[in-house]
């Protein structure tokens, strides 16, 4: 055979091997892509269906809520346990259930321009009673919450609470826009929890410790059966631990469904205290909002929704 013949069918069988290889890869990459877009889509039908659970969630905690009937809401009853796995269609939806009328209600510290001082003195106390690790300052933090609330320009430089008068250093536009991103002060109400991180001193493991117990609400009655120890203590300054951790002791046996169940096993100067603030409606056994909060998973897709909703006429508020 010539060399020139052996040389072409060499260089022949080499462009063959050559597009077999790049047909090869070609077809892989395409298998690839075929199975990357079926998994996106896969995963978007699965959260899509998640959703529509997630949606279902939120109106069976409503209901839940409506089923509850009595004159007094307590952690025993049946809205508190929420719901947990439970399978439904293709997937499985957790509820949970939370009291916002057991915590301090945030956007009540200021009304106006005015710092409300029943709940200025409520917030600082409630902060005394976390025990915050430095530098978290109580008065440092309510002053600057102030500021961020209140439509004013000028920064709080006094705090007022329980017959103390502390120098403080709030903060208004000339502390946020000198910030390495800087932003303006709100000075409205807030809408969200996690607004608080944009508040001078509210660091994230301040934000850890305080946001169970808080909420963006504008209520001033405290619901005795569902607020923690430390909300409690908040209540007035004749509260003491000891005596709060009494309330939560009592509670956990046995639902408070009247103030005057406390007479008993209260301190009488307590006992009156709690009593005058029932008398007030700064103080009740019952509640009007919920948080609810809906997780739902198909397959590898979850959603989440969080809802506020009024127990009395089942109003969605947010």
């Amino acid at each position: 055979m010539k060399p020139e013949l052996k040389s072409e069918r060499g260089m022949a069988l080499l462009v063959v091997l050559v597009v077999i290889a790049l047909l090869s890869s070609i077809l892989v990459e395409l298998a690839f892509t075929s199975m990357i877009d079926m998994r996106l889509t896969e995963t978007f039908r699965d959260r899509s269906k998640a959703y529509d659970l997630a949606k279902g969630g939120i109106n069976a905690g409503r209901m839940i809520l409506q089923e509850d009937r009595n004159q007094f809401d307590s952690l025993h009853e049946t809205w508190s346990k929420g719901v947990v796995n439970y399978p439904v269609a293709d997937g499985n939806v957790s509820i949970n259930i939370e009291d916002e009328d057991g915590k301090l209600a945030l956007n009540s510290i200021v009304e106006g321009n005015n710092p409300q001082t029943l709940m200025v003195d409520r917030f600082y106390r409630f902060l005394v009673a976390m025990q915050l690790d430095p530098p978290a300052d109580p008065a440092e933090l309510t002053a600057a919450l102030i500021d961020w609330l209140d439509p004013g320009s000028d920064p709080y430089t006094e705090l007022r609470t329980d017959d103390l008068n502390q120098p403080v250093v709030g903060a208004e536009d000339g502390h946020y826009l000198n910030l390495p991103n800087p932003y303006h002060c709100k000075n409205g109400p807030l809408e969200t929890l996690q607004e608080l991180s944009l508040i001078k001193g509210f660091s994230s493991g301040v934000l850890e410790r305080i946001i169970p117990h808080v909420a963006v609400n504008r209520s001033l009655a405290i619901n005795i059966n569902t607020a923690s120890l430390e909300v409690l203590m908040s209540l007035d300054r004749q509260i003491d631990r000891d005596t709060a951790q009494a309330v939560v002791d009592y509670r956990q046996s046995e639902s408070i469904k009247s103030i005057v169940q406390l007479e008993d096993f209260l301190p009488s100067e307590s006992y009156a205290i709690l009593k005058t603030m029932a008398n007030l409606g700064q103080l009740t056994t019952a509640s009007q909002l919920y948080r609810i909060e809906s997780t739902a998973w198909v397959n590898d897709g979850r959603r989440r929704l969080v809802a506020e909703v009024a127990k009395y006429g089942n109003k969605l508020l947010y």
